[in-house]
């Protein structure tokens, strides 16, 4: 049974560097469809929406000014890129990962669940980007993906406010913040939609400020 064992409350995250040794194979995977049957994964019921989409805006904000990227599903350097931190944050809290001393190893199934909370119109993933492949990769003799192990990094996201909109998105505004002093690295605003994923949630925008 595919299960989630995420803390909610985490205070110091992994964040993986982005150099590893080469890892050659990509793929295109299609995301989980759409269904109100099944919910993948076991996000629990009173999570909030700032909560449970904690790890999806972490990797987004992280990704996005630590690689000077703009919020673009469109393009397949953001998407991987932003997939990648995302999980390589939180991938080791699923039991569905597999670790060596320096990989995790993931199951596809378990990297679309992932996708399917941060992209809004993405049917399928792209083939992985030349700036992106050495620090994940597909094999397709297990059908899984193979990501470098980091070390600590020093940096958290905090939800300061959310607000439930007319057709039903909620808006939420936040910051990145460095653990040491709690200082405001980067400030952003985020917009989401419920949906019948592992998370929840999904992201239809996202803006960062410095």
């Amino acid at each position: 049974m595919k299960k989630l064992i995420l803390s909610l409350t985490i205070v110091a995250l992994l964040v993986f560097p982005l150099g590893a040794a080469s890892l050659a194979e990509s793929q295109q995977e299609a995301l989980p469809s759409v269904s109100t049957e099944e919910v993948h994964g076991n996000v629990p019921a009173q999570s909030t929406a700032a909560q449970a989409m904690t790890p999806a805006l972490h990797a987004l904000v992280l990704s996005m000014t630590e690689n000077d990227l703009s919020y673009d599903p469109s393009d397949s350097e953001f998407l991987w890129t932003s997939l990648y931190y995302m999980l390589s944050l939180y991938g080791q809290m699923d039991e569905r990962a597999e670790f060596t001393d320096d990989t995790m190893i993931l199951p596809s199934e378990m990297v679309r669940d992932y996708a399917a909370a941060l992209y809004p119109d993405v049917a399928q993933l792209p083939a992985i980007p030349a700036p992106i492949s050495q620090r994940i990769a597909y094999s397709a003799s297990d059908d899984c993906y193979r990501l470098a192990r980091g070390d600590e990094g020093l940096i958290e996201v905090v939800v300061d406010g959310s607000q439930t909109l007319e057709d039903g998105q909620v808006a939420l505004s936040g910051r990145m913040t460095a653990l040491e002093d709690g200082s405001t690295l980067y400030t952003f605003q985020a917009t989401l939609s419920p949906r019948d994923t592992m998370f929840g949630y999904i992201i239809d925008s996202l803006t960062v400020s410095a």
